[in-house]
């Protein structure tokens, strides 16, 4: 992991709103969702983000996520909130991630806290801090029982899966919602979901309900800015929801989750600034990004924007405090995630 870590808190100019690999994002549901950190403790191959390549790493101080989450909180009204802590990162490598889940989970309205992690940092000590302070579920990232393709996938010499599932167990006897969300790689780990789903039916044989324990699969996407599979191809989503609809009658489970399944819904949305693609900006550039060719602007104190710096313009100390004119290339207000290109001509 790279040493190179800049520390964010409340006397910090960056805006905890508008970037999309820290802060706070909201979209327009019931669900608020916190980034604390962009450290990792895998590289894996098909990661949509790069996560553990950066050239800087991120990570927020939880005083300040607490009190940004409130603030939204009572926009949004307090009651039936899900705050849900998806990083651009591995969450177990988060210090503060208990008094984070303590602090969150005493915010008026707050009814669910769920996070995502790979799941290799858990143990049995770490299981019962993380019931203590009030985490409601955790999304694991599983995409084999097979330790040899998943040392493949996420490259690295050892993965102990034999581990992760006795850890998924202590999880469901501590009362913590397990939700397994395989990423499905056409012709490379098909046996590995339908092994996946076996495990997940024989859990709620054994008395977990369909709550304690369920299964999410995913689709396996390209990005820009992550790593790909470079033999496999992305399949359509018709030719996606068709396979999960055989295994659904195969195994008698529903694949196809929604919003519904979560208790996700429409919520009133965090207003911005009235922004569209193209729009010329000021801003005044605050941080560094995560590499060379990204940083970080200040719209206002509440809304940041990431700013990409078009070659041959690579990040510099120098250019901290400085106002650009920057273009719009990214105002997507279901997520409220900005980006800008410097310099636009």
């Amino acid at each position: 992991m790279n040493e190179d870590i800049k520390y964010i808190d409340i006397k910090s100019e960056i805006p905890l709103m508008g970037v999309d690999f820290l802060g706070v994002i909201d979209r327009g549901t019931n669900i608020i969702e916190v980034k604390p950190l962009t450290l990792c403790n895998l590289r894996c191959k098909y990661c949509f983000v790069s996560s553990g390549d950066y050239k800087t790493n991120f990570i927020v101080n939880s005083h300040s996520l607490v009190e940004k989450v409130k603030e939204i909180a009572k926009i949004k009204g307090n009651y039936d909130l899900e705050i849900h802590l998806a990083p651009y990162g591995e969450m177990l490598l988060y210090k503060e991630l208990f008094k984070l889940l303590n602090n969150l989970s005493e915010i008026e309205g707050v009814s669910t806290i769920s996070m995502q992690s790979n799941g290799l940092l858990l143990s049995k000590n770490i299981i019962e801090k993380l019931k203590k302070n009030h985490l409601t579920r955790i999304n694991i990232s599983l995409n084999s029982l097979k330790e040899a393709t998943d040392c493949y996938l996420c490259d690295c010499a050892h993965y102990d899966v034999n581990k992760l599932l006795r850890n998924i167990y202590t999880l469901l006897d501590c009362n913590i919602q397990v939700l397994l969300a395989p990423v499905w790689f056409p012709g490379e780990n098909k046996k590995d979901i339908e092994e996946i789903i076996e495990l997940v039916l024989k859990l709620r044989g054994v008395g977990y309900s369909k709550q304690q324990i369920q299964i999410g699969i995913q689709k396996y996407l390209i990005y820009k800015t992550g790593r790909t599979l470079k033999k496999i191809k992305p399949k359509s989503w018709d030719y996606f929801y068709l396979q999960l609809s055989k295994l659904e009658k195969k195994y008698s489970i529903k694949l196809k989750l929604g919003p519904r399944d979560f208790g996700i819904h429409k919520r009133t949305h965090v207003s911005t600034m009235d922004l569209k693609k193209d729009d010329l900006l000021k801003i005044k550039i605050v941080s560094r990004g995560r590499w060379m060719n990204e940083c970080i602007g200040k719209i206002n104190d509440t809304l940041g924007i990431k700013i990409l710096l078009k070659k041959p313009i690579v990040f510099s100390e120098q250019l901290i405090g400085k106002v650009i004119v920057a273009k719009i290339i990214k105002a997507n207000y279901r997520d409220n995630i900005l980006t800008a290109i410097f310099p636009y001509k």
